[in-house]
């Protein structure tokens, strides 16, 4: 017996298992045997609105957006240190969706009511601020994805584009998404962007250069989790009751 979800990975896309599409889709399905599930360990839990999860060597970082703020916690779900508070500030956020803390030296944070996307240090010390594009007057930042040259992608939802900045926060280039897309995640294969389109249930590949590539179609009946990450051998899972669970796929 066993049970299937379908999961979203974060940082690196994963092949379809069990598929005739060939590798490198987006969405995959993973199976969990029964006896496999017992392993699942829940390390947090009573979060308000979680929106997003990142893990590096160390920590595991969290996005609470019901909170305004950023949750750092060890692999085992021990509380370090939180980040943030209602406010429009420096260290302060209005509704922050998404995360990517790269290498664990540098945490890109979208503040989406603030428009703008905050950058810390690994010790929550604030570095900077990325804001519109000169020219642009409205800007709602929501998924964002680092590659690893260091360039920031963020997909802005008031201008529905994606906005490319170099390794210092500097603006690069912006091109449009698709007519009708909806970005709900951002993931990378290869040297492609993943636009995952939950709505309609779809993923549009694209180069980092903003050329459109494939796009595929796929069938979900029900969505079990908000968020998902791979480190080595630990799994972290963000689900819609606002659990974390963690997974050493050693044992």
């Amino acid at each position: 017996m066993f049970k299937k979800q379908i999961y979203i990975k974060k940082k690196r896309i994963s092949p379809l298992l069990g598929g005739d599409l060939g590798v490198g889709l987006v969405v995959f399905l993973f199976l969990q045997f029964a006896t496999n599930l017992s392993a699942q360990e829940v390390i947090y839990s009573g979060l308000d609105n979680p929106t997003s999860i990142y893990a590096t060597q160390d920590h595991l970082f969290v996005v609470e957006s019901g909170k305004h703020r950023i949750l750092k916690l060890d692999h085992n779900g021990k509380l370090l240190e939180t980040l943030g508070g209602l406010g429009s500030g420096d260290y302060q956020f209005d509704t922050p969706i998404d995360i990517d803390a790269t290498n664990g030296l540098k945490i890109y944070i979208s503040d989406y009511r603030n428009n703008r996307v905050q950058i810390f240090d690994r010790r929550f010390q604030y570095l900077s601020t990325i804001r519109a594009p000169q020219g642009q007057r409205s800007f709602r930042p929501t998924q964002l994805i680092v590659n690893d040259f260091g360039e920031l992608f963020v997909y802005d939802e008031s201008s529905k584009s994606i906005h490319r900045y170099d390794e210092n926060g500097n603006f690069i280039d912006s091109y449009k998404v698709p007519s009708g897309l909806e970005v709900g995640k951002i993931g990378l294969r290869e040297d492609q962007l993943a636009l995952i389109d939950w709505k309609n249930n779809k993923v549009q590949f694209m180069s980092q250069n903003g050329l459109l590539g494939e796009e595929f179609p796929f069938q979900v009946a029900h969505i079990q989790l908000l968020d998902y990450m791979n480190l080595d051998n630990l799994s972290f899972e963000l689900d819609v009751d606002s659990i974390i669970k963690g997974v050493n796929r050693d044992q």
